[in-house]
């Protein structure tokens, strides 16, 4: 049976690159589909059309078929990334509340137009915040087929950092962050996982294991942090690259994007990557391990709300893993995190009745 995937916002900087990481990872087949997805315009729609050229020129040889959908309410397939929308770094929204009101009337669109008539389908959500779009599209679609990948995209930063200090590839390491796509991750230095068997490698991972408890981490990205944005607001951009270079890899995730995004606006080909994970993932029904941003019915924690969780994924949808290897002080972070996430999404939406309420209303209330 043919497979569809659809990119909501296949003309931004992150469709695109996944447009091009889909079909170049050969996870569909001839006759498997590729839906570019505009949202109603005609300049998105002339820029989708050449793309569509673009993309059948490079990867024609597999016969996916790539076609073009003019709107949202006119998308059917199996699984749908959610890309679209504003992000920080090139939209003008100077904090993380003001482009969650942009792009909460984006996520509540998709949700009405597509989400509630697709109940078969998986929706990884993309765009930021990723747990407001996981919490609104959750309420549309069945939860269990709603997953923002931004937990993925942070634990395989976390992995490729520590192997870059250990001398070996990333594809060696494993590694788990929980929590928020955001200042409230929480990196688990016991969920790493070695695939090579040597001394001196485990021995060193063992040494920054014991580096990372010397302070507290939330001193050291604050630290970090503030040098690297002194570092770039003076063009010095190498000079910050060095200093996320030295720093521990838990620290090193909280504050390297600011780099990608201070020279690019954006991290395309990072995030189309975990996306990727994601939908092979979902596609291979195999029960890998992957990690993503969910909407909890005290399914792990006895949490109820969008938290980063590890998880397996299928066709039918997420699974939680168990957390039983967990201490308490991992606990607590990861519920502190949890709570930050649920006051976050809370406060958008409050935000947003109560901007959708006439005054009048108010007063009288």
């Amino acid at each position: 049976m043919s497979k569809r995937v659809a990119i909501l916002g296949a003309s931004g900087s992150v469709g695109s690159a996944l447009a091009v990481h889909i079909l170049r990872s050969h996870l569909l087949e001839p006759a498997d589909k590729l839906l570019l997805v505009g949202h109603g315009v005609l300049a998105t729609e002339r820029k989708l059309l050449g793309t569509r050229i673009d993309l059948m020129d490079a990867f024609d040889d597999d016969r996916v078929r790539i076609e073009i959908v003019p709107d949202v309410c006119d998308v059917d397939a199996d699984i749908v990334i959610v890309a679209a929308g504003a992000n920080l770094s090139s939209s003008g929204h100077s904090t993380r509340r003001a482009l969650a009101e942009t792009n909460r009337i984006i996520f509540e669109d998709i949700a009405d137009q597509c989400a509630s008539r697709l109940p078969g389908a998986l929706f990884i959500v993309v765009s930021n915040p990723v747990e407001l779009g996981v919490e609104i599209l959750s309420c549309a679609a069945d939860r269990k087929r709603v997953i923002g990948m931004g937990a993925q995209q942070d634990s395989l930063r976390f992995a490729r950092a520590i192997a870059a200090d250990l001398g070996i590839t990333r594809h060696d390491v494993r590694a788990t962050v929980m929590g928020e796509h955001g200042q409230a991750m929480v990196p688990l230095w016991r969920s790493v996982e070695l695939m090579v068997d040597d001394p001196q490698t485990i021995a060193e991972l063992n040494e920054f294991c014991k580096r990372s408890v010397s302070s507290s981490l939330q001193d050291r990205v604050a630290a970090l942090r503030y040098q690297v944005t002194q570092l770039l607001s003076e063009e010095r951009v190498a000079d910050a690259c060095e200093a996320t270079r030295r720093a521990l890899p838990d620290a090193r995730i909280f504050v390297e994007h600011l780099i990608t995004a201070h020279a690019m606006h954006s991290t395309p080909n990072a995030t189309a990557n975990a996306t990727l994970h994601c939908i092979a993932a979902a596609l291979a029904n195999d029960r890998r391990r992957i990690h993503g941003q969910v909407l909890l019915k005290n399914e792990v924690l006895g949490l109820n709300g969008v938290c980063g969780i590890p998880l397996t994924l299928g066709r039918d949808g997420w699974h939680a893993e168990p957390l039983d290897w967990l201490d308490s002080d991992e606990i607590n972070a990861i519920v502190t995190s949890a709570q930050t996430i649920n006051e976050f999404v809370s406060g958008v939406m409050r935000e947003a009745i109560r901007a959708a309420v006439p005054s009048e209303a108010l007063r009288v209330a």
